[in-house]
């Protein structure tokens, strides 16, 4: 039961960064304060921004130094930094 409230909320919150409701900067911010959304792997969260699909977020991540496998609650201050200038959100 709680899986399905962490899967619901994920797809919500993955949802409304891809409508543009919110920067990545707000996003990572959110995920970090919520421990179902702070699961999610920073790959996924990247491809959920228009314009970025697998590719542009893999290179993101090697450029930065992020481990493909890394999820949001395991980023840096610096790597949220360098991702969010990146970006450019």
């Amino acid at each position: 039961m709680k899986a399905t409230a962490v899967r619901s909320a994920r797809r919500v919150f993955k949802e409304e960064l891809a409508r543009g409701e919110m920067s990545l900067e707000q996003a990572i911010a959110r995920a970090k304060a919520d421990e179902a959304l702070a699961g999610i792997r920073v790959r996924d969260l990247l491809q959920c921004l228009p314009g970025i699909g697998p590719k542009r977020a893999e290179t993101a991540m090697e450029e930065i130094g992020i481990s493909q496998a890394r999820r949001i609650r395991g980023l840096g201050a610096h790597q949220v930094t360098a991702l969010i200038e990146r970006e450019g959100r």
